[in-house]
C-alpha cells in the first residue's frame, strides 16, 4: 500500500516555498506553463508523470508541490506520484487560485 497525497491550501504551500526546500511541480502542458508560472516551478506534463518521473525528480523523498489550472490534473498527477513511491507529495490545486507571483 502506497501513501496518498496531501491537499493544501495555496497559502500553505506558499509558506512551504519560503521555509524550506521544495519542488514545485507544473503539470500543466509546456504551451500554458510558458504563458505563466510560479516561479522555479518545473513543468512535466500530467502525461509524461508516470514515463519521466524518475528521472526528472530522482529523490522520492523530496518534498513535491503540484499544481495546474484548476486542480484537476494535479490531483491525478499526485495520485501517480503516490504509486511511484513519492512519499511527500502535497497537491495544492490550480494556478487560477494562486494569489501570489507568477512569471
Amino acid at each position: 500500500m502506497y501513501e496518498t497525497f496531501q491537499t493544501i491550501s495555496p497559502e500553505q504551500a506558499k509558506k512551504m516555498m519560503d521555509e524550506m526546500p521544495v519542488t514545485i511541480l507544473d503539470v500543466r502542458e509546456a504551451t500554458e506553463f510558458c504563458s505563466g508560472h510560479i516561479p522555479h516551478a518545473q513543468n512535466l506534463p500530467v502525461g509524461s508523470v508516470r514515463r519521466l518521473a524518475s528521472s526528472a525528480l530522482p529523490d522520492p523523498d523530496a518534498t513535491i508541490l503540484v499544481y495546474c489550472l484548476s486542480g484537476m490534473r494535479s490531483a491525478t498527477a499526485c495520485t501517480i506520484l503516490t504509486e511511484l513511491g513519492y512519499n511527500k507529495v502535497y497537491d495544492f490545486g490550480g494556478i487560477a487560485s494562486w494569489p501570489y507571483e507568477i512569471e
